[in-house]
């Protein structure tokens, strides 16, 4: 029971995850997308330009790459990179600090189109947690 709510919630937030970038891999890959910027004016607090609220990077298959998300006053706030295999399937997660300095680092192993394991690395690359996945079959 335990391991059908984990497979449950990994598909719920993978879907939050695809559903936030906005715009779906095929429209990113015709149109030849390589990155977006969104800027947001505060017009209530009188501010006549605009600040950037994000950068997104994208690689050719219209996969997400790397996320940057500023603050009101345009310092980093979030900063991920991210690559994917072949296959699509999401194999690293790199977290970095406002200099860009790794702070920690996230591994996903699949075997058979299933991740089955998550390895978490601090800033040294030492390997501080891993997660493994079982799933059950009908």
């Amino acid at each position: 029971m335990l391991l059908k709510k984990s497979l449950v919630i990994t598909i719920m937030l993978l879907c939050m995850v695809s559903i936030s970038w906005g715009q779906s891999r095929k429209t990113l890959r015709e149109k030849g997308i390589s990155s977006m910027t969104v800027q947001e004016y505060f017009v209530e607090e009188g501010m006549k330009d605009p600040m950037v609220e994000t950068i997104e990077k994208y690689d050719k298959n219209g996969d997400l790459v790397e996320l940057k998300e500023y603050d009101k006053e345009g310092a980093v706030k979030k900063w991920e990179k991210y690559v994917f295999d072949d296959d699509g399937n999401l194999v690293e997660e790199v977290f970095l600090d406002d200099k860009g300095r790794i702070t920690r680092t996230e591994k996903n192993i699949y075997k058979e189109g299933l991740r089955v394991e998550k390895h978490f690395y601090n800033n040294k690359g030492n390997l501080y947690k891993r997660k493994v996945y079982e799933y059950e079959y009908r």
